[in-house]
C-alpha cells in the first residue's frame, strides 16, 4: 500500500533508475502514487526485478525472486 500522499510513485521494473523499464506482468496498479500495488509473481518472472520511486532516484532497491 502506497500511503505517501502522492509524492512517491511506486513502480516495479526490470531495469534500475527513475526511468527504468516497467515490469507489468502480474502487477496491478504499477506506478501508483497512492493505494494498493499488487504483484502476483508469475512463473516466468526474472530472478531479479527492482522497485523504484520514479520521482526520487535514491528510493529504490532490488527484488530477488527465488
Amino acid at each position: 500500500t502506497n500511503n505517501s500522499g502522492g509524492n512517491h510513485p511506486f513502480r516495479i521494473q526490470s531495469t534500475t533508475g527513475t526511468s527504468g523499464t516497467p515490469y507489468n506482468t502480474g502487477v496491478t496498479n504499477n506506478g501508483a502514487t497512492s493505494g494498493n500495488i499488487v504483484f502476483k509473481v508469475p512463473m516466468s518472472a526474472p530472478s531479479t526485478l527492482y522497485y523504484q520511486c520514479t520521482s526520487h532516484g535514491s528510493m529504490g532497491n532490488t527484488i530477488n525472486i527465488v
